[in-house]
């Protein structure tokens, strides 16, 4: 089963996490990937222009002795690796040429001295990209130009191999004295800010498999490897992170990003603590139909956050008592619509059977029809605390293998 076909089938239901819970400010300690994440390419910065659509794309290739007379130039888009035609290059501040439909343009390096050769491809509508190549031991520089305003952080295959996650920015966040939006002027702090709250988050959330999975359901090492990272922004194009449940996202957006698998709402980070309403949640996941599978989220919410990814990735169940939505999520479900269900499931697995109990809340007077084996702290269940049990983990290390199998 091809991978997106998968994805979409795993999000039929909208799942909606508002519960009390506390912000702790945690660390910044960017590392590199997977012992942390800092980012891959060193894009530009708000407060200097973010730049204009037509900004030229210098990609500078330094000291290099060429292996062969004739150099080739193939440009390709970063979305959908389409060629890219109408690429200006310019060598040594010289125009040499423009690709044409193919996307490939050949130069003659006997032409250059063995220094430092420049090379700038300009393209309207296509960001600002800095890479570095050596020739030495091929004749052959494959480019991936980006759609201005989508800033690729981790790339680690072509799309159609990985899970692709986009986060956008929201222009409004919470009041914690009132529990009511604020509309901002943008993101608080700008791209700068915005790039570290997404690197940390990854960092809080992504990252964090497999010390948060249960031990009964190993991950593969290289699970990390399976994931694109990418942010949006152009300074213009903002979410509301408290427009509904689950926020809204400009229309504009999904024309320019139609290959996300997930996209991530991140809303600045507040002080305190925020029980959000039924309608204004902390976090809330919303498939909104085939290929739009989006969350919105606090910046500081990584507990929350692998909640949510839970629900927006994996087809995950709140395993809380509330105002929720629930059914069993076969196949590898983490919760049961009967008791014999969810013990049957227990002794295939060779888990305690006695483990099982109904999904209520006595003080609350809340009791669901259906039943949970993953003992608490869990996720699923507490959304600031604990890891995902037996059940949880399975079901994750299941849809991980199936996609990339």
């Amino acid at each position: 089963m091809q991978r997106k076909n998968l994805l979409d089938m795993i999000f039929v239901i909208l799942f909606c996490c508002g519960v009390l819970f506390v912000v702790i400010p945690m660390s910044l300690i960017l590392t590199g990937w997977p012992g942390g994440y800092s980012g891959e390419q060193s894009a530009s910065r708000e407060g200097s222009s973010a730049g204009s659509p037509a900004e030229n794309i210098p990609i500078i290739l330094q000291n290099r002795t060429f292996a062969g007379e004739n150099i080739s130039v193939i440009t390709r888009d970063g979305q959908n690796q389409t060629p890219v035609s109408g690429v200006d290059y310019y060598i040594n501040g010289k125009l040499a040429g423009t690709s044409p439909e193919d996307g490939s343009f050949t130069f003659s390096a006997a032409g250059y001295p063995s220094g430092t050769v420049t090379i700038r491809a300009v393209k309207e509508g296509y960001q600002e990209k800095t890479v570095q190549d050596d020739f030495t031991n091929n004749q052959t520089l494959e480019l991936n130009l980006y759609p201005f305003g989508l800033i690729p952080l981790q790339i680690n295959g072509p799309r159609n191999s990985e899970i692709d996650i986009v986060f956008l920015p929201s222009d409004t966040s919470v009041n914690r004295t009132t529990n009511m939006k604020v509309s901002l002027s943008g993101y608080p702090g700008g791209q700068p800010q915005f790039e570290n709250d997404v690197i940390r988050f990854i960092n809080e959330t992504f990252k964090m498999y497999p010390s948060n999975l249960s031990k009964a359901s190993p991950i593969s090492g290289n699970y990390a490897d399976k994931f694109n990272f990418y942010y949006y922004w152009d300074g213009q194009t903002f979410a509301d992170a408290f427009d509904g449940c689950s926020g809204t996202i400009p229309g504009s957006y999904w024309q320019k990003v139609t290959f996300s698998d997930l996209t991530i709402i991140l809303y600045s980070d507040y002080d305190g603590r925020y029980g959000g309403t039924i309608s204004q949640p902390a976090g809330c996941t919303n498939p909104h139909g085939l290929g739009q599978v989006y969350l919105k989220i606090g910046a500081g919410d990584s507990y929350l956050g692998m909640h949510e990814i839970g629900h927006g990735l994996y087809g995950l169940m709140d395993t809380y008592c509330g105002n929720s939505y629930y059914i069993e999520n076969k196949q590898n479900p983490n919760i049961w619509s009967s008791e014999a269900g969810c013990r049957e499931a227990a002794r295939a697995n060779t888990w305690n059977p006695d483990t099982c109990r109904q999904i209520q809340d006595k003080e609350n007077s809340c009791l669901k029809g259906f039943w949970k084996w993953d003992p608490d702290p869990d996720i699923m269940n507490e959304s600031w605390n604990g890891e995902f049990g037996n059940a949880s983990t399975k079901r994750i290390v299941n849809v991980l293998n199936r996609i990339f199998s």
